[in-house]
């Protein structure tokens, strides 16, 4: 079942955190969620992702972002939705397995200059916090589990790595006036 976007779930907005947009309604309505499947969104900022899975089952979200934190959490309780929010860069010190796992990484070039430019700034080509995550996903994704990635077309050292390590498939674009936006879904590659 896809995890739709639910209009009576109300996701409140801070001025230090990514406002969700565009991109976050993409991947949001790629992901595909089951009953009983463990869930983690990454770089949660809001939550808006997150709080839509966590009616689905299980669900914990990450932000390196305290206010991202403290906001994702504020949120959860605001409509009464059980979701673990963790302060940690990507996913260091989660345990897994996660059958499902989602990431808006910052897709845009360029360094980050403050907590909130470190939501879209991904440094170069974009893709250098896509490319921790590739590293690292390995770790948390359960055996048969699935990941959604969503990059820019010039995310291509990103998209290139992520097709070395992972079978990728490409489940939903968007083209926005600047920039194409896509989703992969990452599942391990067979034996």
């Amino acid at each position: 079942m896809r995890v739709e976007l639910d209009p009576n779930i109300v996701v409140g907005e801070g001025p230090l955190v990514y406002r969700p947009a565009e991109d976050s309604l993409l991947l949001l309505a790629s992901i595909p969620l089951g009953p009983g499947e463990r869930f983690l969104e990454v770089g949660t900022g809001t939550g808006l992702v997150a709080l839509h899975a966590a009616r689905h089952g299980r669900a914990v979200a990450t932000d390196a972002n305290r206010e991202a934190v403290r906001l994702a959490r504020a949120n959860a309780r605001r409509n009464g939705l059980p979701l673990d929010v963790v302060l940690t860069h990507i996913m260091a010190g989660l345990r897994g397995p996660f059958d499902v796992v989602a990431f808006n990484p910052p897709y845009l070039e360029g360094p980050p200059e403050d907590n909130l430019d470190r939501a879209w700034a991904g440094g170069h080509q974009g893709s250098d916090v896509s490319l921790r995550f590739l590293a690292d996903l390995d770790r948390v994704l359960a055996p048969q589990g699935r990941a959604y990635l969503l990059l820019s077309r010039a995310n291509e050292t990103a998209r290139q790595d992520a097709e070395a390590r992972f079978r990728m498939r490409i489940v939903a674009t968007k083209r926005l006036f600047f920039e194409e936006l896509g989703v992969l879904e990452l599942t391990r590659r067979g034996p």
